[in-house]
């Protein structure tokens, strides 16, 4: 859809959600940008509203507005990570593709934290979004269309390794959700291609938390190479496809692979394992039941201190989340998410903005098996606007 396609009904809808959202800072408050987030809640505006105000305070929290001026990827994340941006497809529209089978996910996560990969996969949509933003004439059919992006997901290699390694899976249905809660109408269709049997059962845990649709956007084919070339080729120009997906683009070489533009994967070698080992002799021990949580209450004296945690955990990851209390119930600062703190130390700060009770939580009631040993460090910091930091404390 395009600006030009809008009805009277649906124009006015976009002015008001224009109005309603002026006080949002937005990366791009072009009609285009707007125009996304009303689609997907079907020009809903109050839904539609709350998904953008949702969206911002994601990036705000994450940081992802300006993430590319500093944001350097670890090295195994710039060299194992299989994907790249091709070309467009006929429409315009920007092209990738993702040899996500030949990718070694759990050597990737045992020499990353998970963040840091989420942070690499949203930081590769930014670049797109960035990129389509800043070259119009280049990824949009018209000036009023919506830039989308056409991806190629090869699952050649694709097997029970992958369904089996929790974190792997844990990771990939965080990243479906981050894309359905912050990139409305990025996606214009997804082609899986070389699909075997097991792919199946990962398909199965990811349709539930798609959007109708962007499940209606998603093609999946098995490894019969007649029947996704040609699918391929009815979108996409040969010029702008690789030799090896049907299309003629090569390397220099010759080489129809195209592995100057995106890596090719394999396995990570083990010297870029995280050990683990890391100092407790500044740290405090916490021992969390299994299926259960621990919660630390500490009082906030003084606006806009700072809190700082440091904290690993010997057996495993733990669920992490700081909370303010607030009329008898707890208001979310550090939203819940589980962290990979037993490859390395979870390190963090947020500043408070408000006096009053704030609870750190622990959370290990995902684990029905395992307790956890946390070893954990945290100080709140006073803060004076003209001097700095004034005073410190640990608490436990």
């Amino acid at each position: 859809m395009n600006f030009g396609q809008l009805g009277d009904k649906e124009k006015t809808v976009l002015e008001q959600f224009r109005e309603a959202t002026k006080d949002c800072v937005l990366p791009d408050a072009n009609d285009d940008y707007l125009l996304r987030w009303l689609i997907a809640r079907d020009f809903d505006l109050i839904r539609a509203e709350k998904m953008l105000r949702d969206s911002m305070e994601w990036r705000r929290h994450f940081k992802v507005d300006g993430m590319l001026d500093n944001y350097k990827a670890p090295e195994v994340l710039a060299r194992y990570f299989t994907g790249g941006h091709i070309g467009v497809d006929k429409q315009k529209n920007y092209l990738i593709a993702i040899r996500y089978g030949a990718m070694d996910l759990k050597g990737i996560l045992r020499s990353a934290k998970k963040r840091d990969y989420l942070m690499h996969v949203i930081g590769i949509a930014e670049r797109c979004v960035i990129s389509m933003r800043n070259n119009p004439d280049k990824f949009k059919q018209s000036p009023d269309a919506i830039s989308q992006l056409t991806i190629i997901f090869d699952m050649d290699g694709f097997s029970m390794r992958h369904i089996t390694y929790k974190p792997g899976i844990d990771t990939v249905l965080q990243l479906l959700q981050v894309y359905e809660a912050n990139y409305p109408e990025l996606l214009r269709r997804v082609f899986v291609i070389n699909a075997p049997k097991v792919f199946a059962v990962l398909y199965s845990m990811m349709k539930p938390l798609m959007h109708e649709k962007t499940a209606n956007k998603v093609h999946v084919f098995s490894n019969n190479s007649d029947q996704w070339k040609a699918a391929l080729l009815e979108d996409i120009d040969p010029q702008e496809l690789p030799a090896c997906y049907g299309g003629t683009l090569t390397d220099p070489d010759g080489n129809p692979n195209c592995v100057t533009m995106f890596n090719i994967g394999g396995e990570v070698p083990k010297s870029y394992y995280l050990n683990g080992e890391t100092d407790v002799s500044y740290k405090k021990l916490l021992s969390i039941a299994r299926g259960s949580k621990e919660q630390l209450q500490f009082q906030i004296a003084k606006p806009n201190s700072v809190v700082k945690w440091d904290f690993h955990s010997e057996d495993g990851d733990i669920a992490f989340a700081v909370y303010r209390e607030k009329e008898g119930g707890l208001l979310p600062i550090v939203p819940h998410e589980r962290v990979d703190c037993h490859l390395s130390s979870e390190e963090g700060e947020m500043r408070c903005d408000y006096t009053g009770v704030y609870v750190v939580e622990f959370d290990n009631s995902f684990s029905y098996l395992r307790s956890k040993k946390i070893w954990y460090s945290i100080s709140i910091e006073s803060v004076n606007d003209q001097n700095g930091i004034i005073d410190g404390d640990n608490f436990n």
